[in-house]
């Protein structure tokens, strides 16, 4: 009896670890989030089981849109596991990086109900003035798209979200060098005189900017 207790305590501590779960729903970019000015950004969601699910966006300058669904009146529903891409309209990407500079935030939401946007809609489009003003008192932009999810969530129901930040580098900007009197920079063999030699050839320098450090993709929480 003692060897098949101590043969049971041994095995015990051979056993794998838990399996990992899916989080209830998953929102991430392509270049893991990395984009330079005017990138066409592609967005990723994936909910653990099926459901509904709505994706907002907060550019730096506070403006909310909605990556899914397109329009007030389409599907929101996904099916559990799978992976989906946030199409805009067209069949195009889910935006383009127009921040001049800096961070942008998505959320994606997920509920077991489905999500009525009534309050944010207009003539049959999503109302913009309505979801960039809602919860503007606060500079916090996934606080202000938690508020906006919350104005959408069926009563009594409750959402799962995930949130993943996106950085935009500057746009370049450019530096002309001083010219001489026939079009072409001064260079360190300037003479005074007409001539190649003392030029060099026409340049455009470009000043170059690093960008923002990569926040990495967000936090699974419940509403």
């Amino acid at each position: 009896m003692l060897t098949s207790l101590l043969l049971l305590a041994a095995t015990a501590g051979l056993a794998g670890p838990p399996a990992k779960l899916d989080p209830p729903i998953h929102i991430w970019y392509n270049s893991d989030g990395d984009f330079a000015y005017r990138d066409r950004a592609k967005v990723y969601a994936r909910a653990a089981e099926s459901g509904y699910v709505v994706v907002l966006r907060s550019d730096l300058n506070g403006r909310v849109r909605v990556l899914a669904p397109v329009d007030p009146r389409d599907d929101q529903h996904v099916d559990g596991g799978k992976k989906y891409e946030l199409k805009g309209r067209g069949g195009r990407e889910a935006f383009v990086a127009e921040d001049t500079a800096g961070q942008g935030t998505v959320l994606a939401a997920w509920s077991k109900t489905p999500f009525s946007f009534d309050r944010y809609v207009k003539d049959g489009r999503w109302d913009l003035d309505a979801l960039s003003g809602q919860g503007a008192q606060t500079d916090d932009p996934e606080a202000r798209l938690m508020a906006i999810v919350d104005g959408m969530k069926a009563a009594g129901a409750h959402f799962d979200y995930d949130v993943a930040v996106y950085t935009v580098s500057p746009p370049p900007r450019y530096a002309l060098a001083p010219y001489g009197p026939y079009g072409y920079p001064y260079g360190p063999g300037y003479w005074g005189y007409d001539g190649w030699w003392g030029y060099g050839s026409p340049f455009v320098g470009a000043r170059i900017f690093v960008p923002f450090g990569r926040v990495g993709v967000g936090r699974f929480r419940r509403w």
